[in-house]
């Protein structure tokens, strides 16, 4: 049993030392080069999985490496000869003391060896957080228990047509569920979509997220987290593998971005999606990784800006350049990298001389790098990055605060907040990132502080970082912002109000109303909207006057989710609105109340130049119990767009 400890050790050992190599080169490349995602994804799949390798090949092989380490085996507490060391200068055995290089227990130890005892505790570690991931996949399952397959309507044709225009095989299972936020795909041939997605998404936006989800499952994104899981919780001992599950589900998301954008050719209509299913997130992940629309947060603005850049596409070259370079180093790690090996003993049961029985050992055997097994880095990484916030270039403080971000480690929370009041404003804007990203209480009043300085970027970092709290953030030094004369400060502390709830901050919120930047009047309407106040309906049907669309489309929703009056002058003119999305959801309020004199128009926007508005009207008009409605819907059936009969066709068919 002690033998077997032993050599799971040494197997584990040589898995910290070639893991710690490869994932920090990994770490180091994609960092130094800015890789595409492509090569990037390969990199750290490859990092991760090589060190599960190598270490069992040099062992199997018996490789003799540059820098072998043998653990040395304790001594029994029987009779242990006097050994006569065939290297000068060497100090001979004691019952206290083995050699580095050669144990000679005499009889079997009366208790377990410290191999045993390490390799069982780390097996008990182990076990429990595996058994806790997959408790935490048990409460996932849990929570979509509720979910319902989808076998008809939009949805359905839309996914069907995706599947043959992408020339994807495999079965897929399309469900629906009101449990959760954003799309995810589930295995391998599952997706599941919250019921928002069909009221809340229009045709384009719905097929861009089924795309999305579709290239999930082609690239069995949901298999590869779940292993990036097992192993990071398997080898705890090793916190780089949490850093490359991480870098796993960022690369997963560019690439199924890229790949919806490739297959549906529209990156608009994804972005739009993107930034609609951010709004619907308000409760907490689903608790274990899994290859979603929008599960990363904090991952939409990067995503966005790349959907949005169209000169981001990754090249396959690229990638097999990698995957050249990845294989290379993968057998320079077999060959060279460091080997722990179990100490080998002479056996004897008499105090005898026992020089003849060792074998010879060379000098490099018993250097002082062979006496003690390399233990695991998580602490010396922490700890030097710690060291480097302290460094005479900013260049250096920044990038160690921004590595302790991603490590999470927690014991670089403290060193971090410190970091707040560094003199370079690059270096107090990244700090404050990483300490979003540990979402840990002690940050909320430095990063509170931080409001109020000088640099623009490091108020809009402040005020980002400050979202990632759902309790103990004030209200007061964020309402000061409203007034800030940058206008991404205001919106951003427009929605961070709007996040914390501050019901208290309404009236300086609704004081913006007229504000010169629309993205910051835009974000003002839907603030006023969430806070579910019917007080502030007036000045939301103000903003439906706006010069910029998109504002009066946000007044139209806002006032819709009040269910506030709008007035049927008001509601006909927004039906004739010059935008689209303002006809279309002036079109789905006429149609959700029931606005009787709104058929005329309703039955003209059936020949709208848009045809998510023509579906809408359409749409609208089944909602109407009143013979004209119906007898526009009998209309609808010639239209020539497909989607308005079929629309007109489910909308006849129920009752009247």
């Amino acid at each position: 049993m002690n033998a077997v400890a032993a050599s799971l050790l040494a197997w584990l050992l040589t898995y910290a030392i070639h893991s710690t190599v490869l994932l920090g080169i990994a770490w180091f490349v994609t960092r130094r080069w800015r890789l595409e995602p492509s090569a990037s994804d390969l990199l750290w799949k490859i990092a991760l999985l090589a060190p599960l390798v190598t270490g069992t090949i040099q062992s199997r092989l018996e490789l003799s490496t540059p820098a072998a380490v043998r653990l040395p085996v304790a001594a029994s507490s029987a009779a242990v000869p006097t050994v006569a060391s065939p290297t000068a200068g060497l100090p001979t055995a004691s019952p206290t003391a083995a050699s580095p290089t050669a144990a000679l227990p005499t009889a079997p130890s009366s208790g377990p060896s410290l191999p045993l005892v390490v390799v069982l505790l780390w097996g008990f570690v182990a076990f429990a957080s595996s058994l806790y991931y997959l408790a935490r996949r048990l409460i996932l399952v849990g929570r979509l228990a509720d979910r319902r397959a989808v076998s008809d309507g939009a949805l359905v044709a839309t996914l069907a047509e995706l599947k043959q225009t992408t020339g994807y095989r495999r079965r897929v299972h399309l469900t629906m569920a009101r449990t959760i936020s954003s799309p995810v795909a589930l295995g391998l041939s599952e997706i599941c979509v919250p019921e928002l997605a069909i009221s809340e998404l229009g045709m384009e936006q719905q097929r861009s997220m089924l795309a999305h989800e579709l290239a999930h499952l082609a690239r069995r994104d949901s298999v590869w987290l779940a292993g990036a899981s097992l192993i990071e919780r398997f080898f705890f001992f090793q916190p780089l593998n949490k850093l490359a599950r991480r870098e796993l589900e960022t690369t997963a998301e560019y690439l199924s971005d890229e790949w919806a954008m490739q297959k549906t050719g529209s990156a608009v209509s994804l972005a739009k999606c993107l930034a609609t299913v951010a709004e619907w997130i308000q409760a907490s992940p689903l608790g274990v990784p899994v290859a979603g629309l929008a599960e990363r947060r904090s991952l939409l603005v990067s995503r966005i800006a790349r959907l949005l850049d169209a000169r981001r596409v990754s090249s396959p070259a690229s990638r097999l350049g990698w995957a050249a370079v990845a294989l290379v180093g993968v057998m320079v790690t077999i060959a060279a990298a460091p080997r722990v090996s179990q100490g080998v003993a002479a056996v004897t049961t008499t105090s005898v001389d026992t020089t003849r029985a060792l074998p010879e050992v060379s000098s490099s055997a018993v250097s002082p790098k062979s006496q003690v097994a390399p233990a695991p880095q998580d602490t010396g990484v922490v700890n030097a990055l710690i060291a480097r916030l302290k460094d005479d270039n900013a260049s250096v403080r920044r990038a160690a605060a921004q590595s302790l971000g991603r490590l999470g480690d927690v014991r670089a929370v403290p060193s971090l907040i410190a970091v707040l009041t560094d003199s370079d404003a690059e270096v107090r804007a990244t700090a404050t990132d990483a300490l979003a990203d540990f979402e840990d209480p002690r940050a909320i009043d430095p990063i509170v502080a931080l409001l109020k300085d000088p640099v623009t970027d490091v108020r809009k970092n402040a005020l980002n970082a400050l979202s990632h709290w759902e309790h103990g953030v004030p209200a007061a030094p964020v309402i000061a912002l409203l007034d800030d004369p940058d206008a991404e400060v205001r919106h951003g502390a427009v929605d961070l109000l709007d996040h914390l709830e501050a019901r208290s901050a309404e009236p300086a919120i609704a004081r913006l109303i007229h504000d010169p930047n629309s993205d910051v009047r835009r974000a003002v309407v839907q603030a006023m909207g969430h806070m579910n106040d019917q007080g502030g309906a007036a000045a939301i049907t103000e903003a439906l006057n706006d010069a910029n669309p998109d504002v009066r489309h946000q007044a139209l929703d806002a006032l819709n989710d009040l269910k506030a009056p709008i007035t049927e002058a008001t509601l006909l003119k927004m039906m004739t609105d010059v935008d689209p999305d303002v006809r279309q959801a002036a079109a789905h309020i006429a149609g959700e109340r029931s606005v009787v004199a709104a058929i005329p128009a309703l039955r003209r926007m059936i020949d709208d130049p848009k045809s998510d508005v023509r579906e809408a009207a359409t749409e609208a008009l089944g909602n109407i119990a009143d013979p004209a409605a119906r007898s526009a819907l009998r209309a609808a059936l010639q239209s020539p767009d497909p989607k308005v009969r079929r629309a007109a066709a489910e909308a006849l068919g129920q009752e009247p």
